[in-house]
């Protein structure tokens, strides 16, 4: 479409001319001599329109010019420009191309965000795996709240003394003391980190310390109970009944006398001995014995194991005395 007002060439769909920036009409010809600007009809002769004096262009001579021009490889847009008009188009053009840029950047971005997604995915699932499988196999585990000495010759010796015990909570298989990382060996551990820093301002010995924690705790190795001449209640016993971890396999060699269960302060390797010589006395139950009974109605077994792990915790009574109490409050000992 030629532009009515500079005469330019456009493209049959530009609504503005490429190079005046005018509106583009569409000047309907009566004939072949009306003028492509004016629309002023013109002799064949004239090469000017005699109305508005711009140079007549015949359909013919267009016709057989933009022939030629494709021989020569000469875009019909581009004939008779200057290099003004020529770099104006360019800049057209390349504010067009940004924007088919930008919809291949987004693309390539989301493109980009969803790999890295699945990679950060993969990566964090592995993370986690990797640290749940560590902390489950890693058996000796050192509570938080253990406070190890500064000194590393009492934390030598406080390990060295906890390997002749056995853990005394009674639910952690019976795991040696210096590898238990239950909250009851946390304390003993504890205990024995207690008398060594006691020991090294002139107070307790090593050998003391130990008999200390057999007396208070209990489940001494029975191949260092002869050494330290410890009381046999005081020990560790291994046999069990099979598939009753709970159950002490009571033998002649680990009663003691007596005089010993009367005079000896009662620790918590006593508990299973208190529990076992009481029914549960709720009445609501079907197990009858206490140490087998974990239920929540008042004044039944929970109940009551937490009343003799309190006094045991105590220090201050013997078993005899903690089953009549437990006997006076609650009853149901056995006949």
């Amino acid at each position: 479409m030629i532009c009515n007002s500079c005469g330019a060439n456009n493209n049959e769909e530009n609504k503005f001319c490429t190079n005046c920036g005018e509106e583009l009409t569409a000047v309907e010809n009566i004939s072949q001599n009306a003028c492509p600007n004016c629309g002023e009809e013109n002799d064949e002769a004239n090469k000017f329109c005699v109305s508005c004096g711009k140079q007549l262009i015949r359909k013919e001579d267009a016709i057989n010019n933009n022939l030629q021009h494709k021989k020569m490889g000469i875009h019909p847009d581009k004939v008779g420009k200057s290099k003004k008009q020529l770099r104006r188009e360019s800049k057209n053009n390349l504010k067009r191309n940004p924007a088919r840029k930008t919809s291949n950047i987004n693309n390539l971005k989301f493109l980009w965000i969803t790999v890295g997604i699945v990679i950060g995915s993969i990566i964090i699932a592995s993370a986690f795996d990797l640290i749940f499988n560590n902390s489950t196999d890693k058996k000796v585990l050192i509570s938080r709240d253990e406070q190890k000495s500064a000194n590393p010759i009492v934390e030598a010796k406080v390990y060295e003394i906890a390997s002749k015990f056995v853990c005394s909570c009674g639910t952690c298989n019976e795991e040696s003391l210096e590898v238990c990382a239950c909250e009851r060996a946390v304390e003993e551990r504890q205990f024995i980190r207690d008398y060594l820093e006691q020991s090294t301002n002139g107070g307790q010995k090593p050998d003391d310390i130990v008999i200390a924690v057999a007396n208070k705790y209990g489940w001494m190795k029975a191949e260092f109970a002869s050494n330290y001449k410890v009381d046999p209640s005081r020990g560790w016993n291994p046999n069990r009944i099979s598939g009753q971890t709970d159950q002490l396999l009571i033998t002649k060699d680990v009663l003691p006398p007596v005089l010993n269960l009367i005079n000896t302060k009662a620790t918590i390797s006593d508990k299973i001995s208190i529990y076992s010589a009481f029914k549960c006395p709720c009445g609501k139950c079907r197990l009858d014995e206490l140490k087998d009974c974990n239920c929540d109605h008042p004044g039944g077994a929970k109940e009551i194991k937490r009343f003799v792990d309190k006094k045991i915790s105590e220090n201050k009574y013997t078993v005899n005395e903690i089953t009549d109490m437990v006997n006076n409050k609650y009853g149901g000992k056995k006949i």
